[in-house]
């Protein structure tokens, strides 16, 4: 994190760019980790992210609120989310808008008293949660705990309150301290997938945070297994963001044809290809230099097309060499 300052000088005239291009891939996996229940293939997902679709069912909405929101999120015109109940409350209304009617919005409800980690009675859990924000903003103002820290108490605290009567808690408090760890300082999530690398680790994750449940109600969550989890991801960001602005500058100042270092890039990809794989690796060079980039090489009869539109593979024409030693019978003439 302390190159944080270097970082934002080096992608800084791409910064949206960057930004819409890690939403996307926020967007599927976070509804990929939390809401597998919905089978949409991933071709699918990708034609919802584009505004001009309209989603046909319940799943295709949920995700197409989700991409709404990551949008937002890393939109260079983003406002900072304060922690409050107003601000989660209109979160929590934009993330499942269409997915389930208004009188689902609703705060569970005490009905006895109940001892818990705030020690508060009261009519609805609003209270508990206002409660919950205020002793959170207390402890960050008086800097007696390190933020990430503090927040990801706070998250814990939050999903098994279990604050709202119909909806998934852990989605919500997840989301929320994702929104707190970026305010935090770790803007490794500006340039790259949090959630593609939650799901990768996703039995992990899943099995840290069941953890935090035992023992809660009496105060003594077990906390640390989630905490060292997420310093662990937080770590491989940040050594990908090396390697990712170590490709990024040498891109920017690159003297060879960007032709040609496109066409070096499509010889490590695997044999049958997609432009959306050039894409990936090259989020800054036009679509009109890849597009002059495959028609010159398949004009070269390097490579040719499976298919047309925007799904369209590529397949490799000239095998590499693998380098792989063949072992062959060495024979000798032996004169007497």
């Amino acid at each position: 994190m302390g190159r944080n300052e270097e970082y934002e000088r080096l992608f800084g005239l791409n910064d949206e760019v960057i930004g819409q291009q890690v939403a996307g891939a926020d967007a599927m996996a976070f509804f990929r980790l939390f809401f597998a229940e919905y089978k949409v293939p991933e071709s699918r997902l990708r034609t919802l992210q584009l505004s001009s679709t309209v989603a046909k069912n319940k799943g295709e909405t949920q995700y197409k609120n989700i991409v709404t929101i990551f949008q937002m999120i890393h939109s260079r015109s983003a406002q900072p989310f304060h922690l409050n109940v107003t601000e989660v409350n209109d979160l929590v209304k934009l993330l499942f808008a269409g997915v389930y009617p208004a009188d689902k919005f609703q705060y569970r409800k005490i009905d006895n008293k109940k001892k818990t980690l705030i020690s508060q009675e009261g009519s609805s859990l609003r209270e508990q949660l206002e409660t919950l924000i205020e002793l959170t903003g207390e402890g960050k103002k008086h800097g007696n705990y390190e933020p990430l820290f503090l927040h990801l108490n706070f998250m814990v605290d939050f999903l098994n309150m279990e604050i709202y009567r119909y909806l998934p808690g852990d989605v919500i408090a997840v989301l929320v301290y994702y929104l707190l760890s970026m305010q935090d300082g770790m803007i490794s999530f500006n340039y790259l997938s949090f959630f593609n690398k939650l799901l990768l680790n996703k039995d992990e994750f899943k099995a840290a945070l069941e953890k935090t449940r035992f023992g809660w109600s009496e105060g003594y969550s077990e906390i640390m297994p989630l905490e060292r989890f997420y310093l662990r991801i937080y770590h491989e960001l940040y050594i990908d963001l090396q390697e990712y602005a170590r490709d990024y500058d040498y891109e920017k100042n690159l003297e060879i044809s960007k032709s040609d270092y496109i066409e070096n890039t499509i010889d490590k990809l695997p044999e049958v290809f997609q432009k959306e794989d050039i894409r990936t690796r090259h989020p800054f060079i036009s679509d009109s230099t890849i597009n002059r980039t495959l028609s010159r090489m398949q004009s070269e009869n390097k490579i040719r097309p499976l298919g047309k539109g925007r799904s369209a593979k590529w397949v490799k024409l000239c095998k590499k060499e693998t380098g792989k030693f063949k072992g062959k019978q060495l024979t000798f003439d032996l004169e007497e």
